[in-house]
């Protein structure tokens, strides 16, 4: 895991919150689509969906900081 303790600078900080909430998304696309259980499926299913959210959030906080 990459230390990103470091970082000081907003949109450093968004930008590694941005790379993790990619990875939660990307692993858990993969899990879901290797669950065989359909509840556990769509708990992770809710998970992806969470995460994406977080992506469309953080994204949008990096356009504002564009245009400050």
């Amino acid at each position: 895991m990459e230390d990103y303790t470091r970082s000081k600078m907003p949109e450093d900080i968004l930008n590694a919150a941005l790379v993790q909430e990619k990875k939660a998304h990307d692993f858990y696309t993969k899990m879901s689509a290797r669950c065989q259980i359909d509840f556990v499926r769509e708990l992770i299913e809710k998970l992806k969906d969470e995460e994406y959210k977080h992506i469309k959030l953080i994204e949008g906080m990096l356009v504002q900081l564009g245009l400050g």
